[in-house]
């Protein structure tokens, strides 16, 4: 092997380790994003229309309202800072069929 290989393999081999080291630390994130763990609608306030659907229930009841956009929505009732509320994404138990 001529010394001109010998140095294009080593220069070869650095480079493919530095670019897979530098790969492999932009694919670590540490864990997922604040965003992707927080419940959706968790940071907005109950609709008046959501906490009016809950009155009479209990946390995890199914509830029908209308929204303020006139939309049709199953949600199931929460505790929405302090107040009981319809949200979407609340696990309800199944049902039991008889």
């Amino acid at each position: 092997m001529s010394k001109s290989f010998t140095r294009r393999l080593a220069t070869t081999a650095a480079l493919t380790t530095f670019f897979l080291a530098g790969f492999a630390a932009a694919q670590s994130t540490g864990g997922p994003s604040t965003s992707e763990t927080t419940p959706p609608g968790a940071g907005k306030p109950a609709e008046p229309a959501a906490i009016d659907a809950c009155k009479d229930h209990k946390e995890g009841d199914r509830v029908t309202f209308t929204d303020a956009k006139g939309k049709k929505r199953k949600y199931g009732c929460s505790m929405v800072d302090g107040v009981l509320a319809a949200r979407s994404g609340v696990a309800t138990p199944a049902i039991k069929k008889k």
